[in-house]
């Protein structure tokens, strides 16, 4: 079993875009806050929600059709 790799899944995102205040992310681990003034947790907040926008955009048109 020494090529089986624990892998931390994000569950929920909860913060600001472009806050200072920073972010706190729930895993199966339990709660972490990453500071809002590192620039790989700002990219990263972005393309989440702009592929949860599309994510909806997808289930409404699925739900009309």
């Amino acid at each position: 079993m020494a090529n089986i790799k624990e892998i931390e899944e994000v569950i929920m995102v909860i913060g600001s875009k472009g806050s200072d205040g920073g972010y706190s992310v729930l895993t199966p681990h339990g709660l972490l806050h990453v500071p809002g003034n590192n620039p790989l947790i700002r990219e990263a907040y972005a393309a989440l929600v702009k592929a949860n926008l599309k994510v909806q955009e997808i289930a409404q048109k699925q739900h009309a059709g």
